[in-house]
């Protein structure tokens, strides 16, 4: 079967790895931009989840003519307004390593009681001819203390309690985070979708 290829628009290769596994059984092989010799860095100038991933996903297709598609995902706060929500990955300001940022997120909830947070993820899609998006959520708690141990996960895992595992998403190993994941849940949306796909 020959594979055909999909454009993610994305620098990461955490989350390269996380769709590779994901889409190769459905016959895709991924690519980033800096596979292709692109330079992409478009501004995420949207307010919603949506907007920001379709920013990403039009501006690759416009630039490679390939399928493309693309994530944007960040963590909501309920009793912090809902952030840091779009700007999760600038949070407290430019120049904060993801550490930084998850100690600013426990600092500015303080004592709150209320420590519902989730996980969303909106992956986009176009082709040139369909332009879809899809949403996963995944619902837990912040914790009062940023986990120094757990070797697995990134951005805020080592905050985020995932209830029903009993643990922080640091502590979980990525295969098994994957099987719950906000960005699981839109990618099975997408593939859902994607394997209807003439």
């Amino acid at each position: 079967m020959t594979k055909k290829t999909l454009a993610f628009a994305s620098g990461s290769l955490h989350k390269w790895k996380e769709m590779q596994m994901l889409l190769s059984p459905y016959g895709y092989d991924v690519v980033l931009p800096k596979d292709l010799g692109i330079n992409f860095a478009p501004e995420e100038t949207e307010s919603t989840f949506t907007g920001n991933s379709f920013i990403k996903s039009k501006e690759l297709y416009r630039l490679t003519g390939l399928p493309s598609f693309a994530d944007d995902s960040g963590i909501s706060v309920p009793a912090l307004g809902g952030e840091p929500g779009v700007y999760s990955a600038r949070f407290g300001g430019p120049g904060l390593t993801d550490k930084e940022r998850a100690l600013f997120l426990l600092q500015k909830l303080g004592e709150n009681p209320n420590r519902v947070a989730y996980y969303s993820c909106v992956v986009s899609y176009v082709d040139g001819i369909n332009e879809v998006s899809f949403e996963g959520r995944v619902e837990g708690v912040i914790a009062n203390d940023y986990d120094e141990e757990g070797p697995f996960g990134f951005g805020y895992d080592p905050i985020f309690i995932y209830p029903p595992f009993g643990k922080r998403f640091s502590q979980v190993p990525e295969s098994e985070k994957n099987t719950v994941s906000h960005r699981k849940k839109a990618m099975e949306h997408f593939l859902d979708w994607l394997s209807h796909l003439k």
